[in-house]
């Protein structure tokens, strides 16, 4: 069977400019929208297109080994390599897919909508994009594409419950109206397009067809991911989307919209470190992944496996109390124990999170803290996960 895209049409609702399109595959058959959010005009430039929902439907339809049919024309790029080169590249991570082909027409040049200027990352608050706001602050040889104008804040499955979607968006729309940044956003449920994935194994694509969807109000997509390149590479056939970004992004860009890894060549607890350093953001991080205790009084609560480990990375250079604001020191401190076994576990066990890694390395290397004499065995048998004159460079600077 064929999937097909066609009926595509914007809709205006409040303050918001959906895009549509009916979408029939062999087990679902309805309409589909992208509810899009934007402080700056230009959603409905042109007739829609359906460049979002062909990222969007890719990796179900080689999944499920059926081709694609598209009534309007796709940017001529972009279809050019979600023919060819993506489709590798995805089997490469998840070797069951297959090949399908892609039936539709080129969109004419002269379609082509001259999209502002503007410089788009996606932005939670979290330390990657945190870590892409303060170079662009203090680098002054950044290059001009990698100087963000616009924040994007999509819904695209990793959050679930719309309290903290909510509160996530809150976060990011104060800090657009601080930094006087403009502000877009899409939301799709696409879940039952990626049924028996991870969201981690599907984040990039996702991502990507979100922010296609906003694609006339954009020039390039910063994807400021928390994959660090030494280790994400080597790990591509083992089902590591992410670690293909510096390939895969520059594939899904089209004539008007460009797509680009940034941060990749460093690790987290470098961007930790970094962000930490910056007395002006790093109030503002936020990075709570709310898990099963979504009561915090705060905007982080400060003992998910999230927040554990930058507070950790903030007691041991003497900067935990600036995040007083923004995280929960009480429930950090009083929940200490328990959460040093969890974090343990992950760096450890077999999950083996390069996060936690990082900076138990670090805390056993550059602070007084003494870990239990099982970790520090542990910790010897395993190379440096981190270059210490990285680190070094970067106390330094925090000194």
């Amino acid at each position: 069977m064929t999937i097909r895209i066609h009926r595509l049409q914007h809709v205006e609702r409040d303050d918001r400019c959906d895009l549509y399109a009916e979408i029939v595959t062999n087990d679902f058959r309805g309409t589909f929208a992208f509810e899009r959010t934007s402080t700056v005009a230009g959603l409905s430039l042109g007739d829609p297109r359906p460049d979002a929902f062909l990222v969007m439907l890719l990796m179900h339809a080689m999944k499920t080994q059926q081709d694609i049919w598209i009534e309007e024309p796709v940017d001529g790029k972009l279809l050019f390599h979600l023919r060819g080169s993506v489709q590798v590249l995805l089997r490469l991570c998840f070797p069951e897919l297959a090949l399908i082909r892609i039936e539709a027409e080129s969109r004419k040049e002269s379609e082509t909508i001259f999209a502002p200027m503007h410089i788009a990352t996606g932005f939670s608050g979290g330390i990657d994009s945190m870590q892409l706001i303060h170079r662009k602050q203090v680098d002054h040889q950044l290059p001009s594409e990698y100087a963000v104008t616009m924040l994007m804040h999509h819904g695209v499955g990793s959050v679930t419950q719309e309290k903290q979607y909510l509160m996530n968006f809150q976060h990011t729309q104060k800090f657009a109206e601080e930094y006087e940044l403009e502000l877009a956003g899409a939301r799709f449920q696409a879940s039952p397009f990626f049924e028996g994935y991870s969201f981690l194994e599907t984040h990039t694509l996702r991502t990507v067809a979100a922010t296609l969807s906003l694609a006339p109000i954009f020039k390039h997509y910063l994807f400021a991911s928390g994959t660090d390149l030494q280790v994400g590479v080597p790990s591509m056939p083992s089902r590591t989307l992410d670690a293909a970004n510096p390939m895969l992004l520059p594939l899904l860009a089209t004539r008007e919209n460009g797509f680009s890894q940034f941060g990749g060549e460093h690790t987290r607890l470098e961007k930790i470190l970094e962000v930490l350093g910056n007395a002006e953001l790093a109030p503002r991080i936020n990075v709570c992944a709310r898990v099963s205790h979504d009561n915090s009084r705060v905007l982080n609560c400060g003992r998910c496996f999230k927040c554990f480990p930058v507070l950790l990375v903030a007691e041991a250079i003497g900067k935990i109390d600036m995040l007083r604001a923004n995280f929960d020191l009480d429930s950090f401190r009083r929940n200490k124990s328990r959460c040093y076994l969890n974090f343990f576990n992950a760096a450890f066990g077999p999950r083996k999170m390069q996060t936690n890694r990082q900076v138990a390395w670090f805390i056993s290397n550059y602070a007084s803290t003494r870990f239990p004499a099982t970790i520090r065995a542990l910790m010897r048998l395993l190379p440096d996960p981190i270059s210490r004159s990285s680190v070094e460079h970067l106390l330094r600077k925090l000194s």
